[in-house]
C-alpha cells in the first residue's frame, strides 16, 4: 500500500528559504515526528476497533526508518512489528508445522495483522493505519512544520 502525502510545499519551501545546510538529522526528526502523531492515532482506532485480543498488535505499532532510499528522500514506515522483527524481547520456542516439520515461532507475534488491515476473502477489512493517515493528515503535516521550527530556532542559537 503506498500512500502520497500531499500539502507539504510550505515546509518544502522553508527548506529552501533558509540558506544553512539542513542535517539528515534534522530531517529524520522532522519526519518521524510526523510518523509518530500516526502511530499513536493508528493504536487508538485499533482499540476502538476491538482489535486487542492479546494486545501484542497494539503494542507492536511502530515507526520504522526506511534505510534504502534514494538521495534525498527520507521515509518512515508505519506498520506492525512482526517475525522477525519482533527483536529479542520476544521468546521463541519449537514447534511442529501442519508438515510435520519443526519451526521457529515467536510468542505473541502478531503476524495477523495484515489480515486485519488489509482483509482476506472470509475476514472484512478494519484499516486502522490507512484511517489514521486519513484522520490525521493534517496534524501531522503541521506536528513536521513545527518540528522544522524548533530544529530552525535550535541551530540560529547553535550559529551565534
Amino acid at each position: 500500500m503506498t500512500v502520497i502525502v500531499e500539502g507539504i510545499g510550505d515546509l518544502q519551501k522553508a527548506f529552501a528559504d533558509h540558506k544553512q545546510q539542513i542535517s539528515t538529522k534534522t530531517v529524520r526528526r522532522m519526519v518521524a515526528s510526523g510518523a509518530g502523531v500516526l502511530r499513536t492515532e493508528a493504536k487508538k482506532i485499533a482499540r476502538q476497533k476491538g482489535l486487542k485480543k492479546t494486545g501484542a498488535m497494539i503494542r507492536n505499532i511502530a515507526i520504522k526508518r526506511e534505510r534504502r532510499t534514494p538521495p534525498g528522500v527520507t521515509q518512515y514506515n508505519v506498520g506492525v512489528r512482526h517475525g522477525r522483527d519482533l527483536g529479542k524481547r520476544h521468546t521463541k520456542f519449537l514447534a511442529l508445522s501442519k508438515t510435520g516439520r519443526i519451526v521457529t515461532r515467536r510468542e505473541n507475534d502478531p503476524f495477523y495483522w495484515r489480515f486485519l488491515e488489509a482483509g482476506t476473502k472470509y475476514i472484512q477489512a478494519n484499516h486502522f493505519i490507512k484511517q489514521s493517515l486519513e484522520n490525521k493528515r493534517a496534524e501531522a503535516i503541521a506536528r513536521m512544520g513545527e518540528k522544522l521550527q524548533q530544529e530552525l530556532a535550535k541551530a540560529n542559537r547553535a550559529a551565534r
